[in-house]
């Protein structure tokens, strides 16, 4: 291994270190968690994929309203002695705003492998 590899290794761990402390941050003044999300706007709808591994369906809740999509719910922890926590459990919310009106009532959503992916149609004005 090169020291220019030793170098970005380093600093890739470095940002990953910030990202924790900046989570452990959020965690501790809002008392919830950021799960991770993509929005990919397509010709008649947007898709929204989340990360939540760990969370069961009927612990989440998805409000539209206007141009913008709501997300919240709850990871519960796993009973057991950790070794090592990187994924925080307890209840989020996250608001994205689509920048464009939404149909109301046209999401449709599913959780596979952790990821949720949210389908909404735009509003037709």
């Amino acid at each position: 291994m090169s020291l220019e590899s030793l170098d970005r290794f380093n600093a890739l761990e470095q940002l990953q270190d910030v990202r924790r402390r900046l989570e452990a941050l959020t965690r501790s003044l809002a008392g919830a968690w950021v799960p991770s999300a993509d929005i990919i706007e397509e010709e008649d709808h947007f898709r929204l994929l989340v990360d939540l591994p760990g969370v069961r369906p009927e612990d989440l809740e998805l409000k539209e309203e206007g141009t913008t999509l709501t997300l919240g719910g709850v990871r519960h922890p796993i009973v057991g002695t950790y070794n090592l926590q990187e994924r925080p459990s307890g209840h989020f919310q996250r608001s994205f705003d689509l920048g464009q009106r939404i149909q109301p009532g046209s999401a449709q959503a599913s959780l596979k492998g952790g990821v949720l992916e949210v389908i909404v149609k735009k509003a037709m004005d």
